[in-house]
């Protein structure tokens, strides 16, 4: 009900419904992140940057939760905060460094290779706008990166995350030659 709301641009009852939903099961992150999103399209930033801190708090993980938090600190006038939401560990070990985003396809190649799990690469993609993909690649995607970035993606994809990696896909499918790298992969790895 409180999804039907929302479409419909009835945030309060939106609200409503997904505090009700709380109260019922309140370890569910997905009620909270919904709150949050309401909250963002009411202009409750306050509200919606502690949704977005209890989702994180039930699933370090959550990509979507992080950009909310992100989105309600921008409006709050807490600018490093909401700059500081985009870099933290998505997962919960202890590595709090900030991942710097990559300027080149080389520091990008450098980093991707130095990191051994596919949560730590997954952070460091979520450093980069999808829409820099195909200025960050150009025409020097090789296909072992290309077969790297995919497994990543299908390892983090969670109904968490799955709307960030839809997007990522999306762009690296514009990258150049992109279709040329397509042939030098498996019919497995093209699915």
């Amino acid at each position: 009900q409180g999804n039907e709301a929302f479409k419909a641009g009835d945030y309060p009852t939106a609200i409503g419904h997904y505090t009700t939903a709380i109260l019922a099961d309140g370890n569910d992150p997905t009620f909270y992140l919904n709150r949050a999103a309401a909250y963002l399209k009411l202009g409750k930033n306050e509200d919606a940057e502690r949704d977005s801190t209890k989702v994180l708090a039930l699933n370090p993980s959550n990509v979507k939760a992080l950009f909310r938090r992100g989105q309600a600190r921008r409006p709050l006038g807490n600018i490093d905060g909401a700059r500081q939401a985009s870099r933290e560990p998505t997962s919960g070990n202890a590595d709090t460094t900030p991942v710097r985003p990559p300027m080149t396809l080389f520091d990008f190649t450098k980093s991707w290779n130095s990191l051994e799990t596919d949560e730590a690469r997954w952070k460091l993609m979520c450093t980069i706008p999808p829409s820099s993909l195909p200025a960050l690649f150009q025409a020097s995607l090789e296909p072992d990166l290309l077969k790297s970035i995919l497994h990543t993606f299908q390892a983090v994809c969670s109904p968490f995350t799955s709307s960030a990696v839809r997007d990522y896909l999306t762009a690296l499918m514009r990258v150049q030659r992109f279709e040329t790298l397509m042939l030098f992969m498996d019919k497995r790895e093209q699915q």
